[in-house]
């Protein structure tokens, strides 16, 4: 462990850094306690979880890697599999929205099919593989965790992240509930 007052303890110990992880790990709880019942409920707390890890990521602040190499991920392909069908089971036909196509993907002005619960269990990996390594308390482990995580966040999980919850908030508005209808 490093001494107090470093750099390295300082960041990985500061408010911010530990009010984001509440949130993340509150994230990934509330997912993985799904039954495939919560309909409207469903909507509403994904909304209020999606909305407090991205104020609480925010704050942060930066760091920089003590490592070369990143961590290995700790969510499984069959988890992740599993979550994304949990999801989409409770969003019945509403877990399709409709995108403008990113760099790279097709001709940037068409409209791309996408699903809700693939940006939901996008964020639940990248966030559960983080607090996964936060949770072992080694600081520097700790600090090149979030580092990664931001850099993802620039790179695609942010997004995800908002886009899900503008297709969820949509969905809050006109006052859906997903287990009524289908």
């Amino acid at each position: 462990m490093q001494n107090e007052g470093t750099p390295i303890h300082d960041f990985v110990y500061s408010n911010a850094l530990v009010e984001f992880v509440k949130a993340a790990n509150d994230y990934c709880a509330f997912l993985e306690q799904l039954k495939g019942e919560e309909g409207r409920s469903f909507v509403v707390d994904a909304v209020k979880h999606l909305s407090g890890v991205y104020n609480t990521f925010l704050g942060t602040g930066d760091t920089e890697p003590v490592y070369d190499t990143p961590a290995e991920p700790a969510v499984t392909e069959q988890e992740w599999s599993a979550l994304f069908q949990r999801i989409s089971m409770i969003l019945g036909p509403h877990n399709d929205i409709l995108r403008m196509a990113g760099e790279g993907e097709f001709d940037r002005s068409e409209l791309v099919n996408h699903t809700i619960s693939e940006d939901l269990a996008d964020v639940y990996q990248e966030l559960r593989d983080f607090t996964s390594i936060y949770s072992r308390g080694i600081e520097e482990l700790m600090n090149d965790a979030a580092w990664e995580l931001k850099e993802r966040f620039a790179e695609h999980w942010g997004s995800k992240l908002l886009r899900a919850l503008q297709a969820l908030h949509e969905l809050y508005v006109s006052e859906i509930d997903p287990s009524e209808e289908g």
